[in-house]
């Protein structure tokens, strides 16, 4: 984890939108694997003729289940990054300044 409090925002903001667009490339593999689309010569590859099989390879209930998954682990492994970095030494306020400055009981 300290190399992940190094980074900058930006950098931070990259990794996040580096890790949605990676769990969209899943999801839409893992929802739609079993489709059978396309053309070939003149007639279309599909599956809507046939009544026992769901159009998109899986029930509309797994694909929700599904996305929501994609979705809680995006926000799990974006909460660390987008958290605020602790305060360093240098941005701490100094106790003995503090004495010197006007309107500070002294």
């Amino acid at each position: 984890m300290n190399r992940l409090s190094r980074l900058s925002l930006g950098q931070r903001v990259v990794l996040v939108i580096g890790l949605a667009a990676a769990l969209v490339v899943i999801g839409e593999y893992s929802t739609t694997a079993d489709s059978f689309t396309g053309w070939t010569g003149y007639a279309p590859l599909s599956v809507s003729g046939s009544p026992f099989v769901v159009p998109g390879g899986v029930a509309p209930w797994v694909r929700l289940l599904v996305w929501l998954a994609l979705v809680a682990i995006w926000v799990a492994g974006s909460l660390p990054l987008m958290r605020s970095r602790p305060a360093t030494r240098a941005d701490a306020p100094d106790p003995a300044r503090a004495k010197d400055a006007p309107g500070s009981p002294a």
